[in-house]
This record gives C-alpha cells, structure tokens and sequence, in this order.
C-alpha cells in the first residue's frame, strides 16, 4: 500500500473548490519516452468532448473571481499536481454554438500552472479539435543542497568549500582512519548546509494536441494528429559516489515528446477496414547531468575508494557524470478488419508493427582521471563502441469473435500477442568497469538486451434465462523471457459471473476467478549471471524466487449489490477481495491478500434538496521472507528474516445541497476524511544474523480530510454569485521520512517538505451565462 495510497491521496488533492464547472476533459495523450529501457510513448489518443456531434445549442459563459489561502506550512503536497492561487482568478470561460457552424471554445485556470483549454470546430465534413494542459507536479519545497545548478545539467560547490573538506577528510584519515566517521563528517558539513539558500524541486508539464478529421458522405474517415509535450523542472535523483556518498541532486529535466499520427477508416454494410501510421520523437535537452563530489577537489583512486569516506579510504572521483534519458524515436504501423457475418457473429483483427531506436553517444566509463590503468578511463576512446545502435521491434496482434447462436446465448473468444524483441546488439566490456567513478573493477561485463512475449487465450460464453445471466470462461496466459530465470511462465484461469435482478429496483454482480502459475523451470543464477562475461559463484539465494515469475495460486472475487427502493433512495454495497498465495515458495514474496468492502448512499426525495455518503475499508497485506547473506548465500535458516506488512485504510465521506429559496439560493457542502495505518512486522529466530523482532508502526501512515462548502446566490437572469471555502488537513507518519536531515550517515539528502499542512481557501466567483 506504501505507494499506491500516496497515489489515491495526491489525486484526492488535484481539484480545487473554486474552478467549477471546468473545461471539457480531453483524452489524456500517452505518457512520453523518457528512458532507453522503457517504450517510446504510444501514439496520443485524439481529445473529444462526450458526443461525436457538438450539437445545436448557444452558451456564452464566464467565470471570474477572487481567492485566498492560508496554509501553516510550506509542504509541496497541498499543491503537488493544482494551482490555488491567491488573489483574483481571471475568468474561465466557455463559447459554443451552431452558427455559422458547430463550435465549442472553453478555457479554465486561465494563466494557471494547471490550466486547461480546448476548442473544437465542425465547419462542413472536416472536425478540428485542439487541446492544451499544463500539469504541475511539485516533489518538494525548501530543499537544500551543497550544490548550486550552474546551468545545462551541471551542478557545483564552492571550489574552496571542496577543498577545505578534502583537507580536512585527509588530515583526519592520516591521524587515525576511524575517526572518519559520521560524527565528524556530520560537524563539518552542518554548518554549510545550514547556511545554503532554499530552493523548490519541481516540474511543468505542458500537452498540446490538434487532430483534424474529415468524414464525407461516403465511406471513408480520416484523422491527422499532431501532439506535443515539454517538461521542464526538476526531480530528486539518488545520485552517488560510493556506499558511503550518496548524493541526492535535483536532477534537470528539459524533455520534448512529439507525435504523428494518420489514421483512416472504410466503413461498408459488412464491417470496416482500418489502419494507421505513428511518428514519435523523444528529445533530452540536457544528455547528461555533472554533479560535484562534496569531499573531493582532486581526483584519486584506491582499491576501496568506492567507501569513501570512511576509515577505509578518503578517495575518490572531484565529480561525477550521469548520462540521462537518451533522445530516441518509434515509428509504428497498424492495420485492422471487422467482419459482420452470419447475422448476428462479428470478427475483429487488428495487427501492429513498430520499430524503437536509440543511438545516442555514451559517455566515457569514469571522470575520475586518476584511472588510467588498464585504460585512460576518462578517454571515450576507451569504450568498446561508441554508441548503443539500440533497435527493438515490437509486434502485437489481437482477434475477438463474438457471436449469438441463440436469443439466450452469447459466445466470445478473444486472441492476443505482444511481442516485443530486442535486437540491440551486446557490448562486451572485456576489461572491466569503473565502480562509482571511485575504482577500476577488473570484472569484466556484457549489456543485456532484455526481450519478451505475451500470449492470451480467452473464451467466454453466457447464457440468459429470466431475470438472471450466468457467464463462465476460461483464459490461458504464457510469458516467454529473455535473460530471467525463467524462460516461459503458464497461467490458466477459470472464471465464472452472475447478473441477477430479482426485482427492478435491485441489481446483483458476482464474479469469481480463480488461477494457477507455473513455470517450466526456474534457473536462479541465469539473470544474476547475464551481465558477467565470466560469472562468478551465485550470490542470491537458490531457494529465492521473483514474484512475477514464482508459482503462485490467485483467487478473486467481486461482487455488488446495488439497489433503487422508491426512485429517491440509491443504495450500494461492494466487496472486492484478492489473494496471492506463493505455497511453494521457500524465500521470496509468500502470499499478498487485498480486501476492500464499501457503501454508497444518495437521497434525493425531490429537486430542492439530497444527500449522500459513502465508507470504504481496505485491508492489505503481504508477508515475504528472506535470508541474510554476504558475498556467498547463507544455508543456515536462523539467518532468515520475515517482513508481515499490513496497511488499514478507511475513506468515509458524506455531502448534501439544498435550495433555500427556489430558483435564488442554494447550498453545497462535503466532505471526505482517510485514514492508512501501515505496519510492518520484521522478525528473525534468535542466534540468527539479523536477530531482530521488532514492529514498525509508523509505516506510511497518513490522514487526509476535506472539507468544502459554497453559498450561491442567483440575482439577474444569467449572473450568479456564490462564496465559499474549503479546509485541508493532511498528514503524514513515516519512520523511514519523518525528521528527515540534509546529511544522514553516508548520504546527503534534498530534504524537501512534502509533510504535513493544513491550508484554509475562501473564495468568491461571480458566473454570467447569456
């Protein structure tokens, strides 16, 4: 639950009480390329307002208000991924009509980090749509650091300061090694970090997008798209010089994404034809981001410099180069077909091939000039190539037929591969690497171009009789792997639905599917060793399995029950329950359970007033053993460990409105309140490595409640006023974050405020509609 409860409060936190009524919501286009390892962004889907056809209507809207806000801490989480400003709100604004021809224009949190605008205009058979959104995402306010961007991805210290301390580090090592230890590092840097300016670690992204469509009277539609991203900011990056110098910097971002897109499709009495062609283009700004080392001036190596600083070395790299997200391009095809046939049978198949490439330079093995043997590690010369020439072609085919042999039956079988193989060729380091800019490791390696396939087979069949659809099926899953452990996992599934409606007013839903994984067989070193040109002994356990790969039992089970007495009263309950069991797995990720049951209720007697409410309770927990070991796997099972973590989540909240004079005055109001209480129970046998047992209460625990209200009055014909406000309170209880320092043993941290605040917003708008 550690990260996905952040996930659902962020999100809990994105719109403010003020900009209501906002701007139809555009498809959201397709997250971008930012890594060689991961895909080229997908093409982005065209934005659309609810209906093909704006229609006839004529709507002349603004909005326009004033604002403000009082909060009691700095925390970046109040507005991670919102704007709410202070001060006066320029309008919001929504145009549409049908003269002289289908048209809607709307714009809201106009000038705002998180605006949002569109338009879309039908002149004649052609359809022009546009979109822009600009997104936020804050990660941390009054971050500090000894480094200070200068510009273009590089970031430097005082060359005096860093001097100074590698004085210092050397004069005490020679003295007496140990007392290089955190206590003496923590006295000379405090001082400096304390004395360093704030700064806010955060990005903008800005999505635009234009899709033109034409669809005559005959049976062809075409649509060109055009989408572009830019992201600009910062973000915390774990950056290092050692197992002892750990350097978190904010990392540069500078990102472009862009996008084309030609899509057609022919449309006849027996089905359609489709297809389409994708440009995607990734381009990095900043290649490659150089950071100072904050104990080195001069450049020196040892054979334990990679520790540094400690009492085994005080060596190392004065700087560091990281390359980042390298630019890179996908190009892909698609053609598809559905065939109506028989009456009542249809066949889609649709077939995509794709093409992703990165060449980028790379950057030489090391800046630590003091490497020069058995190579001038600093000499890109060095490098066994000098780029990736990086090629992977991804395929995917998928095929569904339906059909209808009977009034009651329905049949469905659905086809699926994704095929993704990765030609990049293997570069062989013959000689060896460098280990943190500190040392030359003459362990020599291989790249690993990691591929794999997907298989799914379903086939479903329903059957309906009376107030009741029964349906059952079965889906078979098989995931071919490149360099893991195990070259081919099987899934096969069972499930079985119920729709039942005993009555009009009630609805019943059941779904329970139950699965079983297995493998062909499980080689544990194979991974381990794919990056070893002579691989060595396994360090990981033989009994250690991956979770994604491992035997493993699942069972889930949904169900609702939603029911509708009398028309004013809509009452539903929920029940989603889904367990993981790993029972042959000795070390690993034994079982995972999530169960979460709901209600919802809403009252609405007649249109002067409602009320509604909701609860939800989450329990999820998942138990995983390890055991302790060094260079060489431990069999002594009293170094094993266990880790039980259980997360316990309640969201309740409840609202209203009533009309105080008809047609003139009205009343809002909400609220919502969640609560997560993680723990994680560690326990070891006594005499073991570990040997420990004890909890961790404060795991990930947090508390967020809102509460909104708004007063609206309607004075004119068209112009209505209201105020209102809101109170957030959010906070957070992690032993792992809670009071974290700018320097901890071994590491350097940004240390932004991301806690706890509560934040008080008054607002007042005036909305005139003609």
């Amino acid at each position: 639950m550690r990260g996905a409860t952040l996930v659902l409060l962020t999100l809990a936190l994105v719109p403010p009480a003020w900009a209501q009524d906002p701007a139809p919501s555009p498809s959201a286009p397709a997250e971008s390329a930012v890594a060689p390892a991961q895909a080229p962004a997908e093409p982005a889907p065209a934005p659309a307002p609810a209906t093909d056809v704006i229609g006839s209507w004529n709507v002349r809207r603004l909005d326009f208000g004033l604002v403000g806000v009082e909060t009691d801490t700095r925390s970046s989480k109040f507005r991670e991924y919102r704007e709410v400003p202070t001060g006066p709100v320029l309008p919001s604004l929504r145009f549409a009509g049908d003269a002289p021809f289908p048209y809607d224009v709307s714009a809201a949190r106009v000038l705002e980090d998180d605006g949002q605008y569109y338009a879309r205009a039908q002149p004649g058979d052609f359809d022009l749509v546009g979109s822009y959104q600009r997104i936020p995402h804050r990660f941390g306010n009054d971050s500090r650091s000894l480094l200070e961007d200068v510009g273009r991805g590089t970031l430097a210290m005082s060359d005096t300061l860093q001097q100074s301390f590698q004085g210092r580090n050397e004069a005490q090592f020679a003295l007496r090694p140990q007392g290089v230890n955190f206590a003496f590092l923590n006295s000379m840097v405090s001082p400096s970090l304390e004395g360093e300016d704030f700064f806010d670690v955060k990005l903008l992204r800005e999505r635009g997008q234009v899709q033109l469509g034409f669809k005559g009277t005959g049976p062809l539609d075409v649509k060109m798209t055009y989408f572009h991203e830019k992201r600009r900011g910062t973000r915390g990056s774990g950056t290092s010089f050692g197992f002892s110098n750990v350097v978190e910097t904010p990392e540069p971002i500078d990102y472009r994404t862009q996008d084309v897109g030609l899509a057609a499709e022919w449309a006849a009495s027996w089905g359609l034809v489709r297809g389409g062609l994708n440009f995607n283009q990734f381009t990095n700004s900043i290649p490659v981001q150089t950071f100072d080392n904050p104990f080195r001036a001069v450049s020196t190596t040892d054979p334990s410099a990679y520790q540094a600083p400690g009492s085994s070395s005080v060596n190392g790299a004065s700087f560091a180069r990281l390359a980042l997200p390298p630019d890179n391009k996908a190009i892909t095809g698609s053609l598809g077909v559905v065939w109506k046939f028989g009456g009542r049978s249809r066949l889609s198949a649709d077939a995509t091939l794709g093409q992703w490439t990165q060449d980028e330079a790379f950057i030489p093995f090391t800046t630590n000039s003091a490497i020069t043997t058995p190579v001038v590690a600093t000499d890109p010369a060095a490098l066994p190539t000098a780029s990736l020439d990086g090629t992977i072609d991804v395929f995917s085919f998928s095929s569904v037929l339906t059909t209808r042999p009977l009034d009651a039956l329905s049949l469905t079988a659905r086809v699926r591969r994704y095929d993704l193989e990765n030609n990049t060729p293997r570069i062989r380091f013959e000689q060896g690497y460098v280990r943190f800019d500190a040392v030359w490791e003459d362990i020599p390696r291989i790249s690993v171009p990691y591929g794999y396939t997907n298989d799914q087979l379903q086939a479903t069949a329903a059957w309906a009789f009376g107030r009741a659809t029964v349906e059952g099926g079965y889906r078979f899953e098989r995931m071919d792997r490149t360099f893991r452990e195990t070259e081919e996992t099987t899934q096969n599934t069972i499930f079985g639905s119920l729709l039942l409606r005993p009555a009009d007013w009630a609805t019943f839903r059941a779904t329970v599917e139950r699965a079983g994984r297995d493998f062909d067989a499980y080689h544990g070193a194979e991974a381990e060793h794919a990056s070893y040109l002579e691989p060595g002994p396994a360090t990981n356990q033989p009994t250690l399995r991956r979770y994604d790969q491992s035997k493993k039992d699942t069972t889930r089970v949904l169900s609702q029950l939603q029911l509708n007495p009398g028309g004013s009263v809509t009452l539903a309950l929920n029940y989603v329950r889904a367990k993981d069991e790993y029972d042959e797995v000795t070390h690993g990720l034994i079982d995972a359970d999530n169960e979460a049951f709901g209600a919802d209720v809403d009252y609405t007697p007649n249109d002067r007033w409602s009320v509604f409410g909701f609860y939800m309770r989450e329990n999820i927990s998942t138990f995983q053993r390890g055991r302790q070991s060094g260079s060489s796997p431990s069999v002594n099972p009293l170094d094993d460990w266990t880790a039980a973590i259980d997360d316990k989540v309640d969201s309740f909240g409840a609202g209203g409105r009533v009309v105080l004079v008809k047609d003139r005055v009205d009343l809002g109001v909400n609220g919502n309140y969640q609560k997560v209480d993680g723990n994680n129970d560690l326990d070891s046998p006594p005499g073991g490595t570990p040997d420990v047992a004890f909890d961790v209460p404060l795991y990930d625990d947090t508390k967020l409640w809102t509460v909104n209200a708004e007063l609206g009055w309607r004075l004119l014909s068209g112009l209505r006023l209201a105020v209102g406000g809101f109170l957030e309170e959010y906070e957070i209880r992690d032993a792992f974050s809670l009071g974290l320092p700018n320097y901890a043993p071994g590491s350097f941290f940004l240390a932004g405020n991301d806690g706890d605040y509560r934040a008080h917003v008054l607002y007042a708008r005036a909305t005139y509609t003609w």
